[in-house]
């Protein structure tokens, strides 16, 4: 179990708290996903950061609501990173549109076709001097409470649940590698922690014939409260993980301030070389609605 002990949940689809007396309000829970997102350049001089999030949804009773998003983060080590984003979000959305409404629809393998389409397109974009592009990429799926993710590159996704927030994927840089030395014994930590390219991508949009996906098979139950956060690396090289929780977990702004605020936060802590910084943000939750 990725989180503790799984809390009491109405059903998906509806509950009701009803009276027998005619002419009374019937209170209505309805299951709901609100989306949010910001983005801002930081101190570079092009945006090469690309988000996407599909409008707040009302769960339906009676079919299967899904919603999108997604974070690309163009790499700006390499020609034209900024359409490379661009052309990941592009894609994604487009394609997710085709597959939005249908009644039965293989998340996971949507999602894994998906990036590898992506990553030929931009692959075989012509280079410029010698040198090709590249973005990261994380997107979601929600559908109804379910949640589904891949992951190509250092961009995160995190699930955050009460007090608790959880990294639901990996960094694909020379340091996963490393660490896997570590583990076998071929180096000490600290060798790890001093080899320079450490950082490096292993793995992105554009590297061609991609084959380090994170994608999840079973979904993830997503739970009355819980946030799920998407956000580029000019998040997470700037700030702590308890950092991000206690802006997210603030009880006295909205979460679509929050959104701003981390972003901002982030911006602020590294204003001397803050890369383009760019979140996106679903939460799940119940919305009363009384009906006589």
């Amino acid at each position: 179990m990725l989180f503790g002990k799984k809390k009491d949940s109405v059903s998906q689809g509806s509950a009701a708290v009803s009276s027998s007396i005619p002419g009374k309000k019937v209170e209505r829970k309805v299951p709901q996903i609100l989306t949010y997102s910001y983005s801002h350049m930081g101190n570079r001089q092009y945006q090469q950061d690309s988000v996407f999030v599909s409008g707040s949804r009302i769960l339906a009773a009676n079919k299967k609501t899904r919603v999108l998003a997604v974070v690309c983060d163009g790499m700006g080590g390499m020609a034209d990173g900024g359409r490379a984003a661009q052309t990941g979000t592009h894609m994604m959305t487009e394609d997710f549109r085709k597959i939005e409404k249908q009644p039965e629809v293989n998340i996971p393998h949507f999602l894994e076709e998906e990036v590898r389409r992506i990553d030929q397109v931009i692959a075989d974009f012509p280079s410029e001097n010698g040198h090709g592009s590249g973005s990261t990429i994380v997107a979601v799926v929600a559908e109804d409470n379910h949640l589904y993710w891949v992951s190509v590159g250092d961009s995160r996704i995190y699930v955050l649940r009460g007090n608790e927030m959880k990294q639901m994927t990996r960094d694909h840089n020379y340091l996963l590698r490393l660490s896997e030395m570590v583990a076998n014994g071929m180096m000490t930590i600290e060798e790890a922690r001093l080899q320079p390219q450490k950082e490096a991508l292993i793995s992105f949009l554009g590297i061609g014939g991609l084959e380090l996906i994170d994608i999840n098979i079973q979904p993830l139950e997503l739970q009355p409260g819980d946030t799920v956060l998407l956000c580029s690396d000019g998040i997470t090289k700037t700030l702590g993980d308890a950092q991000i929780q206690e802006i997210i977990n603030s009880p006295t702004s909205s979460m679509e301030k929050k959104a701003e605020t981390l972003v901002l936060a982030a911006v602020r802590g590294n204003t001397r070389s803050q890369d383009n910084t760019s979140v996106a943000i679903l939460q799940y939750e119940y919305k009363n609605i009384n009906r006589r």
